[in-house]
């Protein structure tokens, strides 16, 4: 099931039937086939929520991790997954009892292990420019624990940068630069490298200055 549209970043808000390609009601371009609507369980988090580590948010249902204190457990502060970006309602609240589990099936995260150590670490070069103003190197820090959660955690890195309503647009084609991608609002823009799974990864070191050159000397060719 898709939340987002990678393309644009837009809530997907149509229905989604099983086994036909969902197409984005905003931008108009191809999401992908919709799978089983009932999401998999990813056996790394769930592993966490079983040995107590990590819980699942009630308020925003995410897993989150847990803090232990004088034997009762609490969410850890955290944010929710609507934009803007607040505090979820849920942290510092209380975890709800688990119902009592056979001990064969219950399994232990290992000793001094916490949720931080098993979440997926991706450091992300991006180019960023306000319209009149210097385009300036942007490394983004983004941290998942499910890996179906990667296009989600960058498109909501992309609304921080360039507000609520932006569109995804290909690199200017007389550039001759067709594996980078641009995001643009009203205002600003975020240049990045296609991701064939969808979302952006870093922009090479080597063609870096390459693209903050045309930022500058074809600033037209970004905002129109």
């Amino acid at each position: 099931m898709f939340d987002f549209c990678p393309h644009c970043g837009q809530t997907i808000e149509k229905e989604q039937i099983a086994g036909r390609m969902l197409v984005c009601a905003r931008c108009g371009k191809d999401i992908g086939f919709v799978g089983n609507l009932q999401r998999a369980a990813v056996p790394e988090t769930e592993e966490l929520i079983r040995g107590g580590t990590a819980g699942r948010c009630p308020v925003c249902a995410q897993a989150v991790e847990l803090k232990t204190s004088e034997g009762s457990r609490t969410f850890v502060p955290h944010y929710g997954v609507s934009a803007p970006r607040k505090l979820c309602p849920g942290s510092g609240k209380p975890v709800a009892a688990d119902p009592p589990a056979p001990p064969a099936a219950v399994k232990k995260t290992p000793a001094g292990k916490h949720l931080r150590d098993f979440m997926t670490h991706d450091v992300i070069k991006v180019i960023f420019r306000a319209k009149g103003g210097e385009p300036r190197i942007e490394v983004l820090t983004l941290e998942y624990l499910d890996k179906t959660e990667r296009v989600r955690i960058q498109i909501e890195a992309l609304r921080e940068m360039l507000g609520q309503d932006f569109r995804m647009r290909d690199y200017p084609s007389s550039l001759n630069k067709p594996h980078l991608t641009l995001w643009i609002s009203a205002d600003d823009c975020v240049v990045a490298k296609k991701y064939e799974h969808g979302g952006y990864e870093s922009i090479a070191d080597a063609e870096v200055m390459a693209v903050l050159a045309h930022l500058r000397q074809h600033a037209d060719l970004f905002f129109t």
